[in-house]
């Protein structure tokens, strides 16, 4: 009787590992993809944060806001007040957030006082042949859905739909 494998039993392991190494390399790169998207909706969302916090603490910016019921504030503004740091980056793209992006502060208001409170979104605004164009970059919650009912990037996430 000989000692060893056949040629069958061989192939069939060679397979089984086939399989299993495919299928742990691809759940990994879901993880790993996943964790990147997280970074960057915390990204936006600290962005958001620090906006906020330089309204409050700025008096001439804090009445304006008072008064208008929302504020604009560029990105490149909070980077060069140290409210963020200058060399942000977008952990999907490995690409520095643009400055010219800037945050939307504003207060919503359903008819009733009760209700008011601060809402935040992050918005591109480009001017194309004399237009403004306003285009969603993330949410308060760092989503690019359903930003303060502007239109979707469709570089960002070209999976949402407008409100």
């Amino acid at each position: 009787m000989k000692k060893g494998f056949t040629l069958i039993e061989l192939l069939v392991v060679i397979v089984v590992v086939s399989v299993v190494t495919v299928s742990a390399t691809i759940s990994f790169m879901n993880i790993d993809n996943d964790t990147t998207n997280e970074d960057l909706k915390n990204k936006y969302m600290e962005i958001q944060r620090a906006a906020s916090m330089y309204i409050d603490l700025n008096d001439s910016w804090l009445n304006q806001f008072a008064e208008r019921r929302e504020m604009f504030i560029k990105i490149g503004e909070l980077k060069n007040t140290n409210y963020i740091s200058s060399d942000i980056e977008n952990p999907v793209t490995n690409e520095e957030i643009p400055s010219n992006y800037s945050i939307k502060l504003y207060i919503t208001d359903d008819g009733s006082k009760e209700t008011e409170y601060v809402d935040s979104c992050i918005v591109d605004i480009t001017n194309v042949g004399g237009k403004e164009i306003v285009k969603c970059i993330a949410n308060n919650k760092g989503e690019a859905c359903g930003c303060c009912n502007y239109e979707i990037d469709a570089i960002n996430n070209p999976k949402c739909t407008t409100n």
